[in-house]
């Protein structure tokens, strides 16, 4: 069994014995089905704003525990996940900081990371930033999947001062669960994301704009599917990575303008030997990215 030492504390890969969630939407619900499925013997507790929700999870063996208070739920909890909305993240650690034990692990699953991390700098021993970058645009457990976590990318953001054996052990727990887990800085995590992810669907969200007649949307088909499929997430995801993000995404929406206004400078003018190589630029690039 492999085993880490950090700060007195020793760990190893199985030390996520009791994993508490709070909150269980399409994120929660794929990462509390996918340790339930390789951790068969972990327990696993939640507490969710849906008493629905909670009841599914229940009902249909994804938990096992429904604590009534956060102080019940976190206390004895060697793994706390939160999957909420990113606008609560700070004050949940907050909350629960004090509530969990000395060897505790805290994460996130937001989408945006810089804010947070840099909010929550003081809670650095148990608090670790992650993002596993898998997802649907689909809402809700009931739409979760261990399936979703195959092979996708787990960021974290660690602090400098962040106990090197509590990462390991989260790290290797996710890769477990069949993902690629991977670290970097909180400024260009979000720089990423606001470029592959949040541009990507505030994008299909303006192409959605064009189809504005009967007529079009008659002739719509799988291209245009393709290309709109993530428009159909959640508006309330849109606003919260805008609000957290908003320096990195206003920069790669100018930079997105900026590659539209270069087609339209060479269609313009004729260009169309321009415009193939330019075309045939962005085609290699998507083979490099999905070989």
């Amino acid at each position: 069994m492999r085993l880490f030492l950090s700060a007195g504390i020793l760990y190893n890969v199985h030390m996520f014995q009791k994993i508490a969630f709070i909150g269980l939407g399409l994120i929660g619900g794929s990462l509390a089905r996918a340790a339930r499925e390789k951790f068969p013997s972990v327990w696993i507790s939640a507490k969710t704003a849906s008493s629905k929700t909670l009841a599914y999870a229940y009902d249909n063996g994804i938990i096992q525990g429904t604590p009534g208070s956060l102080a019940e739920l976190v206390g004895d909890a060697d793994l706390i996940i939160l999957a909420t909305p990113i606008e609560l993240i700070t004050a949940y650690v907050k909350q629960i900081y004090p509530l969990t034990k000395p060897g505790a692990i805290i994460i996130d699953t937001a989408s945006t990371k810089q804010q947070i991390v840099t909010e929550l700098k003081k809670y650095s021993d148990k608090f670790i930033g992650c993002h596993p970058m898998f997802g649907s645009e689909k809402t809700g457990i009931a739409n979760s999947s261990a399936a979703l976590l195959h092979g996708t990318r787990v960021a974290f953001t660690p602090y400098k001062n962040t106990p090197r054996g509590k990462l390991l052990a989260v790290m290797q727990f996710f890769k477990r669960l069949g993902c690629r887990p991977c670290k970097l800085g909180a400024k260009e995590h979000d720089a990423a994301v606001a470029s592959i992810s949040h541009i990507p669907y505030f994008g299909a969200v303006a192409l959605l704009q064009l189809a504005d007649d009967a007529t079009k949307a008659a002739l719509a088909s799988t291209g245009f599917q393709s290309c709109t499929r993530v428009a159909e997430s959640d508006p309330l995801w849109g606003v919260e990575v805008a609000r957290s993000n908003r320096k990195e995404v206003l920069r790669h929406l100018k930079k997105l303008q900026r590659e539209l206004s270069w087609i339209e400078q060479l269609i313009g003018r004729g260009d169309y030997k321009g415009l193939k190589e330019y075309l045939e630029f962005s085609r290699q690039i998507r083979r490099g990215i999905y070989r």
